[in-house]
């Protein structure tokens, strides 16, 4: 069956980044009679204005009981069946009703409240990943400038919010004196840090794990590596390609099932400086991972796939590869697409 034949009609949120923008269109690709609407909370978001798409504006997640209020009442009123959240704070304002929905017939594939807090809080996943032994760069969570002693993991180090996106916030001191000022700006601006080792080498040793779930069961997994970021010290992937590397998936999905059980879209980030080198964990993404518009080049639509699971499994049999790993080899860079938008009643 067509994935049109399964769905309603998805409403896929976060269209102004990449995850939701490659979301829409992987499911654009992989059947354009489906219907999507693109969702969100900035009117002038890039992919709102795609062709031939339906599009509307939602509130912030900031406010996580008016953001369910808005989006469920645009679903029942669009009967729209299937939501593709495509941010944390989205993700973390559904996950306490996603069940619930889900089982009313509005598909909302996100994990528990307490799954994705490990997606969104870095130093809760680091604590996990501690306690169970996989591989983490060297971690000091202070709660005050007191605490800032007890760091013997060298320098430069990195500073990085618990709760931050990308490269918001992240600062490689040099020394005690600058870690003490770096921790203190950054905490009064993003709240409580970690102070971590740096793990050498550039974007093109960290690798990222995609995969998707039914209800702790995973479906498929996926494995590419940045080639670029921008910021070069590391932020959003500009370019990037495929990877066939078992024991880097490996240790990839061992972070997942010690973080689990997930249900729905979860991306791990490892960085590993050489080939000997142990693979360290850095984040967990609990939402489409960032290129996963490079999958739907080589030949692996994840978004396709989830439509179909949250259908039923046996609408999966058939429209996973054999082979392993199941996408070809492909590259992807990111470019600018100039899309000309309405003029506002002022202009």
């Amino acid at each position: 069956m067509s994935l049109s034949e399964l769905s309603r009609g998805v409403l896929v949120t976060g269209v102004g980044a990449p995850p939701g923008l490659g979301t829409l269109r992987s499911l654009r690709q992989a059947d354009p009679a489906l219907r999507l609407v693109a969702a969100d909370t900035n009117a002038l978001a890039g992919g709102l204005y795609e062709p031939g798409i339906e599009h509307t504006v939602l509130p912030s997640a900031a406010d996580p009981e008016a953001y369910r209020f808005a989006v469920k009442a645009f679903c029942e009123l669009q009967d729209l069946d299937i939501i593709i959240a495509g941010s944390e704070a989205e993700i973390a304002a559904l996950a306490p009703v996603a069940r619930a929905w889900s089982e009313a017939g509005l598909r909302v594939p996100v994990a528990e409240p307490e799954v994705i807090a490990f997606g969104i809080d870095k130093g809760l996943l680091l604590e996990r990943a501690r306690r169970v032994g996989l591989p983490h760069p060297q971690t000091l969570q202070p709660t005050c400038d007191a605490d800032l002693t007890g760091w013997d993991g060298g320098f430069p180090c990195v500073v990085k919010p618990r709760t931050s996106r990308g490269a918001r916030g992240v600062s490689y001191p040099s020394d005690m004196a600058e870690l003490r000022a770096v921790w203190t700006e950054t905490s009064t601006e993003h709240g409580p840090c970690v102070v971590q080792q740096l793990i050498p080498g550039g974007a093109e040793t960290v690798y990222t794990i995609g995969s998707l779930w039914n209800r702790g069961d995973l479906i498929v997994s996926t494995l590419h590596r940045k080639l670029q970021t921008n910021p070069p010290s590391g932020g959003v992937a500009i370019a990037g390609e495929t990877v066939d590397d078992p024991e880097l998936m490996a240790a990839g999905l061992a972070v997942l099932q010690a973080s689990g059980p997930w249900h729905g879209l979860a991306a791990v980030e490892l960085k590993r400086p050489t080939k000997d080198a142990p693979p360290y964990l850095l984040e967990i993404n609990p939402r489409m991972w960032g290129f996963g518009y490079l999958m739907t080049l080589a030949g692996l639509n994840i978004p396709a796939l989830l439509v179909r699971m949250l259908a039923g499994r046996e609408h999966l049999v058939g429209h996973i590869p054999s082979t392993f790993p199941p996408y070809a080899p492909t590259r992807m860079v990111r470019t600018w697409q100039d899309i000309e938008i309405p003029p506002t009643e002022e202009t």
